[in-house]
């Protein structure tokens, strides 16, 4: 008799779109939140759409069919990870790496009563995909433990008292939560404990419930898990899932220490996969086809050397990677620009994050508005894509130091840009100053002694109307990391930059909340997506 699958890991859930935006506009007189969702996305039919959601609706009008196209299709880092970690420690591991389109998958796997599932919750700020998830697996495999963990957890777990924190995960309904931000060894020694006694109480980092239904909450052991030996093992994954894309992390935190953001408090010590390590992954994932990579890495290019004995690896292997990654363009030089152009990179993320050097040194970034301008020339002159995202509304901004802001797109003219409405996390560096600078509120919600998120988010607004030099983009389910997954499904980035400049006029039109007759840029759409290879492919197949 075959034994029971251990855990099945779960990947993302991608909620109703139009709906996350309805809710949030309930409270938009108390929240900026849904002032990010319209600067996001274009108000189409009545109903707010994600960009993906209009190329696939352009697509469509083409072909006679859609595509299906959501960036979470590509494979989840987290999933891969889990699953290579849990599989090493012979675990009898399945995945599902995106829930939205596995359901049917999930359903035949639950099926088999799998002893456990793990619920990854990167990306998510509200619990409501994982009650989704959770409702799902208790429907189909009562008796399966569901244990839930990452970051949305972690952040629960920091911010929250006791008592709301057992309020919360008893709402969300998972019977595990993992609490430390890695957690992967305590998600192991949980599946351990499942196949034996299920003595939970031996294995630190967790709020479960025990056999009388309250919360019982273990030892807290934060976790430094090694980098080069805890690799991803790809070749235990299946290849349908990781050939032609995959994302990839080769350091864990960030050396940086910058004022608004909390993640490398969250992450612990700035750790790297060694070279050589990083190489037989790369060997391997080349061998099997894959040919698109995003790196993850907060500060791929730090250190330099490092990064440039990537680069050349890349280029002597002749592994022809067409390849994505943050940059920091205050540590580049010259060669690095050049390998970078030889290695394949066909785009880069650039957190500018403001055009003002006062805003800048208030946000520690360390870095410097001509090494900016210096970095953005040497790129696009070698034909790399870049996109700059900024954040309007930091402690200390002005209508003037904003002005400053989008000057400096204007005039530099990244391939794209995005404006972030600020939001203060109360565990960044820049809380610990709130009396400084008057900060008061929380999260898209706040003010301070020059600016409150009200005039911000108008500002945000401003920018998308009248920065005419760089081409708007979402940072929802789209942002840069979208290109390489598009190009791999048959759309160019030149086409990218074309479905830019047209759904900025919907962009901007759908600020009102009030909808449009958009027929004329749905025919310029619809005749770029249907001169796509995508297109033709669609028409090919149904031929």
């Amino acid at each position: 008799m075959t034994p029971p699958t251990d855990c099945v890991v779960i990947g993302y859930n991608d909620m109703d779109f139009d709906a996350v935006a309805a809710a949030q506009k309930k409270m938009s007189e108390y929240s900026g939140a849904y002032c990010e969702i319209k600067t996001n996305s274009v108000l189409l039919a009545g109903k707010r759409r994600t960009y993906m959601d209009v190329i696939n609706h352009a697509v469509e009008r083409a072909t006679g069919r859609n595509p299906g196209l959501n960036s979470f299709a590509a494979p989840s880092l987290g999933v891969c990870y889990l699953q290579s970690y849990l599989m090493r420690r012979d675990f009898r591991v399945e995945s599902v790496n995106f829930f939205t389109y596995g359901k049917e998958t999930l359903r035949e796997m639950l099926s088999r009563r799998p002893r456990s599932v793990a619920i990854t919750t990167t990306y998510y700020i509200d619990s409501a995909p994982v009650m989704e998830i959770v409702e799902f697996v208790r429907k189909h495999a009562p008796d399966t433990v569901i244990i839930a963990g990452g970051p949305h957890v972690y952040n629960l777990s920091c911010d929250l008292d006791p008592a709301t924190l057992e309020y919360v995960c008893g709402a969300v309904g998972a019977d595990v939560y993992v609490t430390d931000s890695q957690g992967e060894q305590s998600l192991a020694e949980v599946l351990g404990q499942l196949r034996g006694t299920g003595d939970l109480s031996r294995v630190p980092n967790l709020l479960y419930r025990g056999p009388d239904g309250r919360f019982v909450r273990t030892e807290r052991q934060p976790e430094s898990n090694e980098m080069d030996g805890n690799s991803v093992d790809w070749s235990l994954l299946d290849r349908r899932l990781i050939s032609p894309l995959v994302y990839m992390r080769t350091a864990r935190s960030c050396p940086f220490s910058c004022s608004f953001c909390n993640y490398p408090t969250l992450a612990g010590k700035h750790v790297m996969t060694g070279v050589p390590v990083l190489e037989r992954e790369l060997a391997y994932l080349h061998g099997i086809g894959t040919r698109f990579l995003i790196f993850v890495d907060d500060t791929f290019n730090v250190p330099l050397p490092r990064f440039k004995n990537i680069l050349r690896s890349m280029i002597e292997h002749q592994w022809n990677f067409q390849w994505m990654s943050f940059f920091r363009c205050s540590n580049a030089d010259e060669e690095a620009f050049d390998l970078m152009a030889r290695s394949g990179c066909l785009g880069v993320f650039l957190g500018i994050e403001s055009g003002d050097q006062q805003i800048l040194e208030y946000m520690e970034k360390h870095a410097k508005l001509d090494r900016y301008r210096w970095g953005i020339e040497q790129l696009r002159q070698r034909g790399i894509a870049t996109f700059a995202s900024v954040i309007c509304g930091f402690p200390g901004e002005t209508r003037e130091s904003a002005a400053n802001t989008f000057n400096f797109i204007e005039e530099t003219m990244p391939t794209f840009f995005n404006v972030q409405l600020y939001y203060h996390d109360t565990r960044s560096p820049i809380a610990r100053r709130a009396e400084e600078f008057g900060i008061a509120g929380a999260g898209y919600n706040w003010k301070h002694r020059s600016m409150d998120w009200r005039e911000a988010a108008a500002l945000c607004q401003h920018a998308f109307r009248n920065v005419r030099g760089s081409v708007p983009l979402s940072t929802y389910n789209f942002s840069l990391w979208t290109l390489p997954y598009l190009v791999s499904q048959g759309v160019a980035i030149d086409e990218v930059v074309e479905f830019g400049r047209i759904t900025r006029e919907m962009l901007v039109a759908g600020f009102d909340d009030v909808p449009k007759d958009f027929a004329d840029q749905e025919r310029r759409l619809t005749d770029l997506f249907g001169a796509t290879d995508l297109a033709r492919r669609l028409r090919a197949s149904a031929a």
